[in-house]
């Protein structure tokens, strides 16, 4: 294809072509995309074709093989996120100068917070939506690392997940914490007889962790131990300790509801438990829009502290 200059003229049409595409990649495929879009295929092909033409470069590969995205695909994909998230952000700001919030809100967090009792997101949205009725609320659950970069490309505007690192990229304020111990199954061999084991039978146990940089991978490195298995969010995680062959960490709050049911038990110990503590997020730069700002004073004060300007 022959390359084309897209950013010397972008269009409305141009802005069309990448959210198909974003909608394209993000389902998977054409397929999906057509319901996700609800067009017809043949139509999110011809779109698909346009953008390549317009950009010079050949995006995914789709055929009797699957669907792929190509090195130049994934570039794409990247910066058109970047782009419309800023566009967007632009539009909020420039709603606000006329009055009442409008826009949309896009909140990012992390898995299984919904049972702490400590996590008043829930009041925070009734709060916020009271106030600002005309903003649309779109709830993303995301691991750690995508939320991370969601909030530094500008696809989120507020992140709320554990903290596990300091980042010079984002700023970060205290919400609540949750108490992570150490789950296995009734089933599970060091519990067959109805004693708990020790520390030292526990360290030679198989470990199920979290497979991403998180709490539980650097609590792990403190331990010096080593996971048998790894699981990429707690819903997989449950599903491995109830094989009963592994043991791993779970939200108490999370854990509970098994544990009442019969399918977990809770091994009591002093050094192999840990406490994990969860933060709100945003982008140090560019500065969090109006909407960004309020949604984050609210949450703030509903947690205990205070709201910024």
């Amino acid at each position: 294809m022959k390359p084309r200059a897209l950013l010397s003229n972008l269009a409305e049409a141009d802005l069309r072509l990448l959210r198909i595409f974003i909608a394209i990649a993000e389902s998977g495929g054409l397929a999906a995309a057509e319901l996700r879009l609800n067009i017809s295929r043949s139509v999110i092909s011809r779109h698909l074709k346009d953008l390549e033409t317009r950009l010079g470069v050949r995006l995914c590969e789709r055929g009797r093989s699957g669907f792929a995205l190509t090195e130049e695909g994934g570039t794409v994909l990247d910066a058109a996120r970047r782009l419309l998230a800023q566009i967007e952000g632009f539009r909020r700001e420039v709603a606000g100068l006329h009055g009442g919030m409008r826009g949309e809100l896009n909140l990012a967090v992390f898995d299984k917070f919904v049972t702490n009792p400590a996590c008043r997101l829930a009041e925070t949205i009734a709060q916020f939506g009271a106030e600002a009725p005309a903003v649309v609320l779109n709830v993303h659950v995301a691991s750690t690392s995508a939320i991370e970069k969601g909030l530094l490309d500008g696809y989120f505007q507020v992140g709320i997940h554990p903290h596990h690192r300091a980042s010079e990229s984002l700023l970060n304020w205290p919400l609540f914490s949750e108490s992570m111990s150490l789950y296995a199954a009734p089933t599970h061999a060091l519990l067959r007889d109805g004693a708990m084991p020790d520390d030292a039978a526990l360290r030679g146990a198989a470990f199920v962790g979290l497979g991403y940089h998180s709490p539980n991978m650097e609590h792990f490195w403190r331990l010096g131990l080593e996971p048998a298995a790894r699981a990429h969010d707690q819903e997989a995680s449950v599903l491995l300790i109830r094989s009963g062959r592994y043991v791993g960490f779970l939200p108490d709050h999370y854990a509970g509801v098994f544990e009442a049911a019969g399918e977990l038990r809770r091994i009591e110990s002093d050094t192999l438990r840990y406490q994990c503590d969860w933060v709100a997020s945003v982008a140090r730069t560019p500065t969090p829009g109006r909407i960004a700002r309020h949604f984050l004073n609210r949450l703030r004060e509903q947690h205990g502290g205070e709201g910024h300007g």
